[in-house]
């Protein structure tokens, strides 16, 4: 697993977000998408996508092209998403328990760190993301969902 036990410290560079707007999760994750000739590809990802959740509400962003206005990507909106340093592990979205059990290792990994210490913050929570075409969740058998934990390095 090397030194880092499958998890992985990244940085996530601030950018310009389409914004679903915070809401129900079930009607931001089955109902408010966006048209992906808007959506900036981008590495990390070929379709640079995250949500959150603040207490019982979600938002899913979306890296934005930079020419885009306000009128081309209504109902939506932008926000500004700050980026940070993340602490990083992939867990099968459809079985709560492993998703708890990534969630475990990453903030294990954090409290025993003599370098980072937790950077959560209204705005700036877990995030997750969905990893892999359906070909791939197929093949694997479940649905490849990673969790990123905000950090900062400790001074």
């Amino acid at each position: 697993m090397g030194k880092l036990n499958g998890l992985r410290v990244m940085e996530i560079p601030a950018f310009r977000a389409i914004s679903s707007g915070f809401g129900n999760p079930d009607d931001i994750f089955g109902n408010n998408h966006v048209d992906f000739k808007f959506v900036k590809q981008a590495p990390p990802y070929d379709a640079p996508d995250l949500a959150w959740f603040e207490g019982d509400e979600a938002i899913w962003i979306w890296a934005a092209k930079d020419d885009l206005t306000e009128e081309d990507i209504a109902p939506n909106k932008f926000i500004d998403f700050d980026g940070g340093i993340y602490v990083v592990g992939v867990a099968d979205e459809n079985e709560p328990k492993d998703c708890g059990d990534v969630y475990t290792q990453i903030m294990e990994f954090i409290i025993n760190s003599e370098n980072f210490e937790l950077n959560d913050y209204p705005g700036h929570r877990v995030l997750f993301h969905r990893i892999g075409c359906d070909e791939v969740q197929k093949a694997l058998g479940m649905a490849q969902q990673e969790i990123f934990v905000p950090v900062k390095i400790r001074i």
